[in-house]
């Protein structure tokens, strides 16, 4: 025999009722929290204004970085932003957001880049650069300009 047959039916359709309203008001007041407007402020912690390092080379040659603003990473390194500049006598090497270590002067980064040389113009998706500016390597889509 079904045992819900033996159970009386006003205690039953109560207890539907009651099952029914506590997920009806748990549902609304979860929808209600996930609609709420959230604010939220986004703080950019800038360490230095218009940072600028100039590393001495061989034959008279400058390295020279430059950016509008830099956040400290770790003791060397630095997130520069803002029209940095990475460039000598050879070359320039222009991205928004660049990785930079200050004692090797590496730098990296993954946003649009333009290099541009005497007869070569590059613009790549990224870079990075090793040897205190020997070697330059350029990431993802290029386009390359020889004059």
């Amino acid at each position: 025999m079904n045992i819900l047959f033996k159970i009386n039916q006003f205690f039953l359709i109560s207890v539907f009722f009651i099952t029914i309203l506590v997920i009806i008001f748990f549902l609304y007041f979860q929808l209600n929290n996930k609609n709420s407007e959230k604010i939220v402020e986004y703080k950019t912690e800038v360490n230095v204004i218009n940072p600028r390092f100039i590393k001495e080379k061989s034959n008279n040659n400058n390295l020279e970085i430059i950016a509008k603003k830099a956040r400290f990473l770790s003791k060397n390194e630095m997130f520069l932003e803002g029209e940095v500049k990475y460039s000598s006598k050879k070359f320039i090497l222009e991205s928004d957001k660049v990785n930079f270590d200050q004692i090797n002067f590496d730098a990296s980064s993954n946003q649009k880049t333009l290099f541009k040389s005497n007869n070569i113009l590059i613009a790549s998706e990224g870079f990075e650069v090793k040897d205190k500016g020997n070697k330059i390597f350029f990431k993802g889509k290029s386009y390359i300009e020889i004059q």
